[in-house]
């Protein structure tokens, strides 16, 4: 039988703030080599599986291999890697791993398309007021998943809760009795009216004070969306 490879628990899945603005934070979800190694373990034993790096045309590729007791053979997934700004090859290497973990199944949920972004207090520390630049007012927050649910059929988040390092939740997708943020039909809805009138988009926009439309709660693009509707026609 297929071995199945489950899905990440919140624990597993690394948070790191990607872009700082004034509302808040854009964060970007992952997973480390170390949650890898120990899934593979999990599913195929620590004897059932194996990694080797070739270099193929200048890229280091990452194959790992796992048994198939029932054709009696190995099985590849492969992919290449990214080089990091710090370690070069170590963080090529990682990378490859990484994503041939991918290939395998392991973390396929990340993938799903959704739009971290945390409203959390930040400060301009550009001395240009022509060209702001946000950081975080505490630089050291450090955020984490508290609960996640996973399709397993589709293999995509439907829930999503990612908190502080105080334990309140600034980021909420799918879970009742909080402020969740704007689904993927809100924004093809509102980014289908803001188009009917040249300007209208970047009006509405610095009213809200936002510079996109994923900045906005699920409540507040409800209301956004209807009382433009009555007002565009």
């Amino acid at each position: 039988m297929e071995k199945k490879i489950r899905t990440l628990k919140p624990e597993e899945i690394e948070v790191r703030v990607n872009q700082v603005t004034s509302k808040g934070c854009q964060l970007l979800l992952y997973k480390d080599s170390r949650c890898d190694k120990r899934i593979l373990d999990e599913t195929f034993g620590i004897n059932g599986w194996k990694n080797r790096y070739e270099e193929i045309k200048g890229n280091l590729f990452c194959i790992i291999s796992v048994w198939d007791d029932e054709k009696k053979q190995w099985i590849d997934k492969e992919d290449c890697g990214v080089e990091s700004f710090s370690e070069k090859q170590k963080g090529e290497a990682s990378d490859a791993f990484k994503r041939a973990c991918f290939n395998i199944g392991i973390g396929r949920e990340l993938y799903t398309r959704l739009h971290y972004f945390a409203t959390v207090p930040t400060q301009n520390v550009s001395t240009d007021p022509k060209k702001p630049k946000y950081e975080l007012i505490n630089k050291y927050e450090k955020f984490s998943v508290s609960e996640i649910f996973v399709n397993e059929e589709t293999e995509k988040i439907e829930k999503i809760k990612i908190v502080d390092s105080k334990k309140k939740v600034v980021f909420n997708y799918g879970y009742s009795g909080l402020t969740e943020m704007i689904t993927p039909e809100q924004i093809k809805q509102l980014h289908t009216i803001l188009s009917k009138k040249e300007g209208l988009k970047e009006n509405v926009y610095k009213q809200l004070g936002i510079t996109s439309s994923k900045e906005l709660t699920y409540e507040k693009a409800k209301a956004v969306i209807e009382d433009l509707k009555k007002k565009v026609k």
